[in-house]
This record gives C-alpha cells, structure tokens and sequence, in this order.
C-alpha cells in the first residue's frame, strides 16, 4: 500500500476534517520527498532516524513533533488492516521542546489591535472578529464554520459543530455580551446581503463585504492572512491561535475556574492537552502564594 493510499483509508476511518486530511497529504509529500519511500512496508527504523536528523537540521523540533505524531497515526491504521506488522515510528520518540514564542495576548495589545480596526476599511468586521476570539477561544476553522443557526441568542451560547470540530465533537460554548453585540453588529450589517437570509449562512463572511475576495465563503485563509499582515504593520505577532492560547491561561488563572472548566469551553478531549495552553504568569504566580 502507498502512503496516499493509506491517508485516504485513515481519513475514511476516523471521519477527518478536511484541514485535517489535507495536513496529512502535506506530511505524507514531505516524508516521500525526502526518503524518496512511497511503500509503507519500506518504512524502517533507520529510515525514520535519518529524516529526523533531516529534520533538524533544517527545521524545529516542534515540526518534526508534528510530523512524527501524523506519521505514527498513519501507520497504526496502516496494522489495524493488517498492512504491517509494527509501527516504526512508535521507537522513535518525540522531542521535548521548548518554543520561545510568546504564546499570550497582554490586554494593551490587543487594545492596539481594535484601535488599528478602527482605522482601516472594512474595520468594524475585524473588531467583531477579534471580540469574538477573545471571549471565546475557538479555532480560527471554527469561526468561520459558525453559521447563523449556531447562534442561539435565547441561551447566549454558540454550537461547535462536528464538521469544524478538531476533535470530532459537537459542544456548545457560552458567549458574554461583548460576542453578543459583535455578532448582532455583523447581522444588522450583512442582513441585506444574504439575500436568502439562509441560517445555513456564515455569520462571519468578508466576501460579503469586501468585493477583492474572489470567493463566497470566508476561510481559514482570510483569517491568517489578515493577522499576517496586521501582525507586519503593527509589529506584532497575532494569530487567531494566540487568542486561544491567551483565553485558556487567563481563565486557569481565574483561581474561581478548575481546569476541567477549561477544557469543556475548549473542546479539548483530554486534559493534558488542555494544560499545554496554560501558560505561567509570574504575577499570577505571586497572587496564588500570597494567599496561602
């Protein structure tokens, strides 16, 4: 069997997202176009170690932690039809790795954000936006997956569903009111452009407003490219992931939140992913000792 192939029987098994199926097919050209190996049968340990090293020498360690984790998922499909015997990859560990990014939002940055929307056309959409990150840490996939009929105002609550779902699960997230009035804001803007006013519709859609976007959905794509850019003019580095990152730190600093709160509002299946977007805050740190 060749590794497309086996991209293709793992999708269908675990009933992948698209973004996720395409990372896949992304991995998978990497790993052939380095190793020049297509078969997954010629998959063997020393293979694996000299594309790590590979790896390294050109890339992080964060990269080929996701690569090898892709990998080592493909080809445990790979023995569960039998295709081999053993998984490689499961000898070769991952590396402990130490990101120097600066994963949080300070509030003056993003201050700085909303401040630079309102000088920009089209402005008031990516204030809405960011509000709407800020309060609820959803993934960029899941903003613009939100369609009217995931907002239900009577329970002041958004529904994640399946199909934008990393982890392959509906949930539902409360919303305050700065994310109420941001998606009111975008209704009573757009209301007379969607024209079928379908609730299938997205809530979040620039191509409605924005004549240069040669699409009739907003993407994933629209999203990072406008905190690329706005990240270059500010000097700033800004992502809708960031946002996420910062939401689940500041609220497992909230000493009133447990951290299986934060993992609910983020959807993530296991807690212990749910820890790697804590984030320590030296001042947060001082307030926990000092009440003891």
């Amino acid at each position: 069997m060749r590794l497309q192939e086996l991209v293709t029987l793992h999708t269908k098994e675990n009933i992948l997202a698209e973004a996720t199926t395409i990372k896949y097919h992304s991995v998978v050209s990497i790993f052939i176009k380095d190793t020049n190996i297509n078969l997954v049968s010629s998959i063997d340990h020393e293979t694996i170690l000299n594309w790590r090293d590979n790896i390294l020498n050109r890339s992080s360690a964060g990269n080929w932690n996701n690569y090898h984790r892709h990998l080592r998922a493909l080809l445990q499909t790979a023995i569960k039809f039998k295709v081999i015997k053993e998984n490689p990859f499961t000898k070769v560990k991952s590396i402990t790795h130490y990101p120097d990014k600066k994963y949080l939002l300070s509030e003056l940055e993003v201050q700085d954000l909303l401040a630079f929307c309102d000088n920009i056309k089209h402005g008031w959409f990516w204030s809405c936006v960011i509000t709407t990150l800020k309060y609820t840490g959803i993934r960029r996939r899941q903003l613009v997956g939100l369609t009217w009929s995931d907002f239900d105002l009577d329970n002041r609550c958004l529904i994640l569903r399946v199909i934008s779902s990393k982890t392959k699960r509906e949930y539902i997230v409360p919303i305050n009111q700065q994310v109420i009035d941001s998606i009111l804001l975008v209704r009573q803007k757009t209301m007379h452009l969607n024209t079928d006013q379908n609730k299938n519709n997205q809530i979040f859609n620039i191509t409605l407003i924005n004549s240069r976007y040669f699409a009739d959905n907003m993407n994933e794509g629209h999203v990072a490219r406008f905190f690329v850019k706005t990240s270059k003019t500010l000097n700033l580095r800004v992502s809708a992931h960031r946002f996420r990152h910062t939401f689940a730190t500041k609220l497992a600093n909230n000493t009133q939140t447990n951290i299986k709160t934060v993992q609910n509002l983020l959807g993530h299946s296991s807690v212990h992913t749910t820890l790697g977007y804590v984030h320590p805050d030296i001042s947060d740190m001082r307030k926990a000792v000092n009440l003891l």
